[in-house]
């Protein structure tokens, strides 16, 4: 009888490995779409902030999001990062643009090296700089879960 239970229980563990082993496969991460739905949620951002809509940049943002800031506390919370974009805008600081550099990941979260500038509604470019960002999914959609600038100092007037 005991020769039985251990030749049983030998052929359910090589069983379990097996089925186990042939249904658990991940399926593969697609970093080339990855970076397609970040490079949409980018070019809307820079649409909304041109559109002066704060509200619908901060949708961007996961809702525990932080803005990582120089020289002052970070933003914490969508509420706040909608609140941080539209002093921007009252600024009238609309225009932007954004160059992915580099992007590493996975299906659960991607850092996002970059290069971007700020720019007055007059097209006057208010700052030039790099950025980190870490996404999230949230809702299904590719979120920026922190951000953080690092401008490359002053602008020299033309």
């Amino acid at each position: 009888m005991s020769k039985f239970i251990f030749t049983a229980t030998i052929f359910l563990c090589f069983a379990a490995n097996s089925v186990s082993g042939q249904n658990i496969k991940a399926a593969a991460f697609d970093m080339d779409a990855a970076n397609r739905a970040i490079q949409v949620q980018i070019r809307a951002f820079e649409t909304l902030l041109k559109k002066g809509d704060s509200v619908a940049i901060g949708n961007l943002y996961c809702i525990d999001a932080r803005l990582l800031n120089h020289g002052s506390p970070s933003t914490i919370g969508r509420a706040d990062i909608v609140k941080d974009f539209g002093a921007m805008i009252r600024d009238s600081i609309t225009g932007s643009g954004f160059v992915t550099t580099g992007l590493w990941g996975s299906d659960e979260i991607l850092v996002e090296e970059g290069t971007g500038y700020f720019a007055h509604s007059n097209g006057t470019v208010t700052s030039r700089g790099r950025y980190l960002l870490i996404w999230k999914k949230e809702d299904g959609l590719w979120k920026i879960f922190r951000d953080t600038y690092f401008s490359d100092g002053k602008i020299k007037k033309q």
